[in-house]
């Protein structure tokens, strides 16, 4: 068996020392990091938000809805009409997680949530045309309809926080989504929710989420 140099002991120490020191950093988890990993997935395209009313309606909106007519025949007449109306926008897609409470404070148990996209469905429009029959001339009418919420959808600009000493951690039964829910400040119920569309990252996503409300669970130094 060949013999090792005092130094190759050192060197071979050293690096041991090293390589068990790199591992332990990697390994590591705060929550800034579990902060970061749910940004990252945000900008992947898998997060979304929904936020509830005191009626429980979710992403729900007031906004008009708008028709004209036109009859041409040998002049145009022109009818209009607008009337309110309400909806429930559907989920929204969000670009962009942080943390960090209202007051711009550095908080890595409060997320913050900011780039809400604007849904297709808040503002939709649709045209229609006939002919109908007249004296000698028919008569050709034009129907244009438009559903504009894009006002409504202000309120929800935010941002908007997850405090995550008082959030609930939920998974779907399928597992394919995980949603944390806490209560709002300008709605009733924030809900953010992941759906990955890989079962794996989904695991991942459940893991800092959990990860999250225990390590900033105010009871947790109590040992229970």
């Amino acid at each position: 068996m060949p013999k090792i140099s005092a130094f190759g002991v050192v060197l071979v120490a050293t690096t041991l020392c090293l390589v068990s020191t790199n591992a332990g950093a990697q390994g590591a988890q705060t929550a800034e990091g579990a902060q970061a990993f749910l940004a990252t997935m945000a900008k992947r395209g898998f997060a979304r938000a929904t936020f509830l009313d005191t009626l429980g309606r979710p992403n729900y909106v007031a906004g008009t809805h708008t028709v004209e007519i036109s009859r041409i025949k040998l002049s145009i007449k022109e009818e209009k009409s607008t009337n309110a109306v309400e909806k429930s926008l559907g989920e929204f897609a969000l670009t962009d997680l942080a943390y960090g409470d209202a007051q711009g404070t550095a908080d890595a148990c409060t997320t913050r949530i900011d780039g809400i996209q604007m849904p297709a469905s808040a503002y939709e429009h649709s045209s229609t045309s006939w002919e109908e029959p007249g004296f000698m001339v028919s008569v050709t009418v034009m129907k244009n309809e438009s559903w504009n919420y894009t006002e409504g959808f202000r309120k929800f600009a935010g941002p908007h926080f997850i405090d995550w000493r008082q959030a609930q951690v939920v998974r779907s039964n399928d597992g394919g989504r995980i949603d944390v829910r806490v209560k709002g400040q300008a709605f009733a119920t924030n809900i953010l929710s992941f759906v990955p569309g890989d079962p794996e990252l989904a695991d991942r996503i459940e893991y800092a989420a959990k990860f999250l409300r225990m390590s900033c669970d105010e009871a947790a130094a109590t040992g229970f």
